[in-house]
């Protein structure tokens, strides 16, 4: 799973389609607003920056940013635009060479969670855990399996036409070979899933958590204060959550 997904984060259609990513959405707007006076006097850590979209937001409204990713042409990308910023080429999953208690808030956003597997996504949780200052702030997004669209084909969506629909499935089929070879990998438990969806041209292994799992992960890793957003930045119930699901917790004090 972390190679696939890592050769296909490192692709040049990849990293040309994250170029031109610029626009925050509106939960992310309303959550950095809300938290604009912690964010002027933070330290920030950036995970899964990708073409440098929440870096051209975050950069200069926080203390001190720092963005990082494993894909070293995204590194490559976002250096170029931002030379002067603090851009690393690091995995979530080991942030070695950042100190205990380092942060007061950690953005990981686009679901960039979901692309390892359920080991080391536990991994990632407890790095995080680490680098924040005891009550700081993590704020991150993550696919939600109990939404009816999971794991369906994208032109299936009900909520588009069937012209949409059909260029959709054209677009897609010359992958679809790609796809059912990838789905001897995937994993469907009660829990959580890692499918194959339509990303990137079925490019990827994505991981599918249900709200109620997600939860008792960030409890189990002493995250405290648990949020749910929609993407239209409402504070919601578990089951009236969207495919994606907008996350703010605080990392415990003890």
């Amino acid at each position: 799973m972390n190679e696939v997904n890592l050769n296909t984060y490192n692709s040049d259609s990849v990293i040309k389609w994250y170029q031109h990513l610029n626009a925050i959405t509106p939960v992310e707007k309303k959550i950095f607003e809300y938290h604009k006076d912690l964010l002027a006097n933070s330290k920030l850590l950036d995970i899964g920056i990708g073409g440098g979209r929440t870096t051209a937001y975050l950069i200069d409204k926080c203390k001190n940013y720092t963005g990082i990713d494993y894909s070293k042409g995204f590194v490559d990308t976002v250096k170029q635009k931002y030379p002067s910023a603090d851009i690393r080429l690091m995995d979530a999953r080991d942030l070695k060479g950042i100190e205990n208690s380092t942060y007061d808030l950690v953005n990981f956003s686009f679901n960039g969670i979901d692309y390892v597997g359920p080991e080391d996504r536990k991994k990632i949780f407890n790095e995080i855990y680490r680098v924040l200052k005891p009550n700081a702030l993590f704020f991150f997004s993550t696919h939600n399996k109990d939404h009816e669209t999971f794991d369906q084909f994208p032109w299936h969506d009900k909520n588009n036409g069937f012209i949409t629909n059909l260029k959709t499935f054209v677009k897609l089929l010359p992958f679809l070979a790609r796809h059912f070879n990838k789905k001897k990998e995937e994993i469907h438990l009660k829990d959580y899933a890692v499918i194959n969806d339509s990303a990137h041209n079925f490019g990827l292994l994505t991981f599918y958590t249900s709200p109620k799992f997600l939860k008792e992960q960030l409890t189990d890793h002493n995250f405290n204060e648990i949020t749910f957003f929609s993407k239209n930045a409402e504070t919601v119930i578990d089951n009236k959550l969207d495919d994606w699901i907008f996350v703010t917790c605080k990392r415990s004090t003890s």
